[in-house]
């Protein structure tokens, strides 16, 4: 099974990436819609939607949402917010390369570093390939990705909290081209280990894997704000692309 199935699919999950709330998902979605040029009722897809912070925000601006993520934990919890934010989504529970619809997509999302899970670089293409498929003609793409060289310059090793009883640490690496966690988890009378391990992308190396998918680049942002990137000081690199 791969990391991501096994940690996605843990109760603490949620409580490592608290910090991680609407008010950050608000500011993304508002640039977004911002730079985007949507109809109301415009189709969007959420590639890997996790608890629908995001998939909510679209919804209740009245665009029709598709919301993918393979974690059932994480769908269940997204649907419960969604029925009391009182908005229509359609959650589906899919990996997303597996993920089929008869309809394109006006705006397909690949938000919070979605991207860069697998071990082979040809699979993690066909991430990209896939939302190429299934974004409209005319239509966009946004990716949101971490910066690598802000990661490589500002990595912070390890951080340890607290969460209801439960002790969290984290410990950080670089591991050849991949930037890998390992997350402890300890109760009282508990103890589970989880990791992430994600690829390490230049700009560069992204903008190559847009264009051979047969995107072309609008703008890239450095954050949630809407500064412009830049290769050293920018924390997030989000693409902004068209088909």
């Amino acid at each position: 099974m791969s990391w991501f199935n096994d940690w996605f699919n843990s109760e603490y999950y949620l409580k490592v990436y608290s910090h991680r709330d609407e008010s950050e998902a608000e500011r993304l979605v508002e640039l977004i819609t911002k730079k985007v040029e949507l109809s109301p009722g415009s189709n969007v897809l959420d590639m890997a939607c996790g608890s629908g912070r995001h998939a909510i925000i679209f919804a209740k601006k009245g665009f029709n949402v598709t919301a993918v993520d393979l974690s059932n934990l994480l769908i269940s919890e997204a649907k419960e917010i969604a029925k009391e934010s009182e908005v229509k989504i359609q959650f589906v529970l899919s990996d997303i390369l597996k993920f089929k619809s008869e309809k394109q997509y006006n705006l397909v999302l690949n938000l919070f570093t979605s991207f860069g899970y697998f071990d082979d670089d040809e699979e993690n293409f066909k991430v990209i390939q896939k939302a190429y498929e299934l974004t409209a003609k005319n239509g966009f793409f946004v990716l949101d990705y971490f910066n690598n060289n802000y990661l490589l310059s500002n990595l912070i090793p390890t951080t340890i909290f607290s969460e209801n009883g439960c002790r969290i640490t984290q410990y950080r690496t670089i591991q050849g081209n991949r930037v890998r966690k390992n997350i402890s988890v300890e109760g009282k009378d508990s103890y589970q280990e989880f990791y992430e391990s994600v690829r390490l992308y230049s700009f560069h190396e992204m903008l190559g894997l847009m264009k051979k998918a047969g995107f072309k680049i609008i703008e890239t942002y450095g954050d949630y704000d809407g500064n412009l990137f830049d290769e050293e000081s920018s924390p997030r690199l989000i693409l902004f692309t068209t088909k």
